[in-house]
């Protein structure tokens, strides 16, 4: 159980938050490591969506995951996840994490 009004997201978390005025409430997952969210009240996440396209920077979720969709990597966004009222809803796996971290990474290299 997650104590929500001392909640902290966590690298790997799912989150539902306020994204208005862009769209309204919807699942993120957290890809910032623990420090940043701790000491800044940042995170930085990819939105999910159960977009009809497939792109190569969309990941599906994985079947352990009650949050079903698509990853959309090329939609990282910073927010302050007090402001914007997040709430737990699960954990991702630790092999979809990883390849998610793995596909960003990609989007800022040379």
């Amino acid at each position: 159980m997650v104590d929500e009004e001392k909640y902290i997201p966590k690298q790997g978390d799912i989150i539902r938050a306020n994204l208005d005025p862009k769209k309204g409430y919807r699942p993120l997952v957290v890809l910032s490591n623990d420090i940043v969210a701790k000491f800044t009240n940042v995170v930085i996440i990819a939105p999910i969506s159960t977009t009809k396209r497939r792109l190569p920077l969309y990941i599906k979720m994985p079947n352990e995951c009650k949050t079903t969709g698509y990853t959309l990597l090329d939609q990282l966004v910073t927010i302050d996840y007090f402001v914007r009222n997040a709430k737990y809803i699960e954990k991702v796996p630790e092999k979809f994490l990883e390849k998610l971290l793995d596909v960003s990474r990609r989007i800022f290299s040379k």
